[in-house]
């Protein structure tokens, strides 16, 4: 393993100091070919996480508390009940709602040149403009006094606070008819007075807010941040002088798009943001996976319904509910009937607080799509290149001979085959190491930086930290091709009598190269180049024709890849029985840092087995 660990950091740093050369033959490419689908009906094959018990995580959480109190830009933080999920399950949940927050500008202003409501109640402040003409000639702006009044000249002060917008006019109409006749009238906020609000409690960013008189309070949650990570989303109370205590679930606006609870605010108003309340956390087949806050009894319909219920569930007859029992995910009900019976089945299952539950709906599972009719492309040197009907069966052999062979100039050697379905699971496997690697990183950071105190090691750590951020950029622009590797090919004197007899699938695509005269130096040597091929020479002999391996370069690492895209380390046959279209890597000397070997160990793995060589990882120049 640390040779395959101290192979692959060579490939990281040799593409990053200099351009990959061309290896002749495709050498990019996958080595196992995937299996299909699961049928309808069967749980897919989820490893039983180790689920840890809130006790147990007492000592993390206050790790964690620390570390975000420490000088390192980490990601977001998270809530002690999301960690404690994620370290269950091993999949990261939102807390629900909390994204409608995340990205508010700073220069957030609500209500500032937007149409009057018509309930909207004038008092002390707000500006008024009026125009009379007839037997009166007004045009006057005024704004109502702290008495609640305003004064029209020929006409005198009129007590207006109190009165309704839509009111507004008709009720200026009726004052000045008691002094004048034949006019008319029309009457308009030009600008509505301020409040002085209070937000108070488990909010982001308390403090003292000065808002337009028609805010409400979902439009105080918005300039405040809303609620913290301690914060409630379902229990937010509004005190108003000695009237009692007004609450908003967000909840009835999130999932209901119901403002009737949310409340037009008013000067002195105090908003109080409670401490959040029992959570339990929702993954699986629905729309919205994430931990969900709970205020009153709870059942798994009600938990599904705010998710927004199963994906693709249409004709749903099926519905497996599993929860997080004694450190282990135990199924808690198999419902196999009727929608509307699972439906009451569902709403009689009541959930506890720290309730983690996972859904599975077979039914609702997408399945590939079988074609009657399966094709493939075949290209390069063979005798009739094209698209081709396959039959039911059918092998990668059985089909060469039938178009005819390969041209004189073909390379058996460095056949590739290439397969959409590979592609596909080759790439989840790589994005899923990406996202492992970024999490190892980061939480070994946090982990190492609370450990020290002196400034140079924390700057020393967040240099190397920063370092293998930006290699984890680097391999996430990783693509699978899903090649499959033809490993029975033992040399370049392969022919069509060697090809596996390796049934195709439609959509294939198989090509066969021309013939190379040339093998390819790169890596850690004084000149990275192509040279002729040569019967019978070894690997010694073309690193002398690059000039031989430099100070930097590792001798006892050097490696082979091959035209059929295999791996041969130097010591494994990789020094002799050079092919045509191999490639001879010279890896840098790698400074082997315990964090840095460690991180790669998976990714060498996983890469290699892929079969993902030095031109797969073209990206990481």
């Amino acid at each position: 393993m640390r040779n395959r660990i101290t192979r692959f950091a060579a490939i990281l740093l040799t593409l990053a100091s200099a351009p990959l050369q061309s290896i002749g033959a495709e050498t990019t490419t996958s080595g196992t070919q995937s299996t299909s689908s699961a049928a309808v009906g069967q749980l897919p094959a989820t490893p039983t996480p180790n689920i840890t018990t809130p006790a147990s995580e007492a000592a993390a959480f206050r790790q964690e508390a620390a570390i975000s109190q420490s000088t390192y830009a980490g990601p977001s933080p998270q809530t002690a009940f999301q960690s404690y999920v994620e370290r269950s399950t091993g999949t990261p949940l939102a807390v629900f709602g909390s994204e409608v927050f995340n990205n508010v500008p700073t220069t957030y202003a609500p209500l500032g040149n937007v149409q009057v409501n018509p309930d909207y109640v004038i008092g002390p402040g707000d500006a008024l403009q009026i125009r009379g003409w007839g037997m009166i000639d007004i045009d006057i702006n005024v704004t109502v006094s702290r008495s609640g009044t305003i004064y029209l000249p020929k006409v005198g002060t009129i007590t207006i606070s109190g009165v309704r917008y839509r009111d507004l006019q008709q009720y200026l109409k009726t004052a000045i008819g008691k002094y004048y006749t034949n006019f008319e009238l029309s009457a308009s906020i030009a600008q509505t007075r301020s409040v002085q609000i209070y937000v108070t409690g488990h909010a982001k960013k308390p403090g003292s807010y000065t808002l337009s008189a028609m805010s409400t309070m979902l439009n105080a949650m918005f300039i405040s941040g809303g609620p913290s990570e301690t914060g409630t989303m379902r229990n937010i109370k509004l005190k108003r002088g000695a009237g009692p205590l007004m609450t908003l679930d967000l909840y009835d606006i999130l999932i209901h798009g119901d403002k009737s609870t949310d409340l037009t605010l008013q000067d002195g108003d105090v908003i109080y943001i409670s401490p959040v309340g029992p959570l339990v956390a929702l993954l699986g087949d629905v729309k919205k996976p994430a931990i969900y806050e709970l205020n009153h009894k709870t059942s798994i319909a009600d938990l599904t319904s705010w998710a927004g219920g199963f994906v693709s569930a249409a004709d749903l007859k099926q519905v497996i509910i599993e929860k997080n029992v004694n450190n282990r995910f135990q199924t808690i009900a198999e419902l196999d009937t009727d929608w509307h019976s699972i439906q009451n089945k569902l709403a009689a299952l009541n959930l506890q607080p720290s309730d983690i539950i996972r859904v599975y709906a077979p039914g609702a599972a997408p399945l590939e799509v079988l074609p009657e009719r399966s094709f493939v492309v075949i290209d390069g040197e063979v005798a009739q290149k094209g698209v081709y009907e396959i039959r039911k069966g059918e092998t990668l052999k059985q089909l060469i001979n039938r178009i005819g062979g390969v041209t004189d100039k073909g390379y058996v050697f460095g056949t590739s085959i290439r397969r959409e379905s590979v592609r596909r699971s080759q790439q989840e496997k790589i994005n899923q190491m990406a996202d492992r690697f970024e999490k190892d990183l980061e939480t070994s950071a946090k982990q190492r930086l609370a450990a020290v105190s002196e400034t140079a090691e924390i700057q020393a750590i967040q240099a190397e930290v920063d370092s293998q951020r930006r290699l984890a950029q680097k391999l996430r622009q990783v693509r699978a091709e899903g090649r499959i590797i033809l490993n029975t090919l033992r040399n370049e004197t392969a022919t069509i009598a060697d090809l596996p007899d390796l049934p195709l699938y439609n959509g294939d695509h198989v090509y066969i190269p021309f013939r190379p005269a040339t093998v390819d130096v790169i890596g850690a040597v004084y000149q990275q180049n192509t040279f002729i091929w040569q019967q019978g020479k070894c690997s010694n002999y073309y690193l002398k024709m690059a000039g031989g391996v430099n100070p930097t370069g590792d001798k006892s690492e050097i490696y082979r890849i091959l035209a059929n895209g295999t791996v041969l380390s130097k010591r494994k046959d990789g020094g002799c029985n050079i092919n045509p279209g191999d490639a001879i890597v010279v890896p840098e000397q790698l400074q082997r840092g315990k964090t840095l070997v460690q991180h790669l160990k998976d990714w060498t793995t996983i890469l290699y087995q892929l079969g993902i060589g030095a031109a797969g990882l073209n990206a990481l120049k």
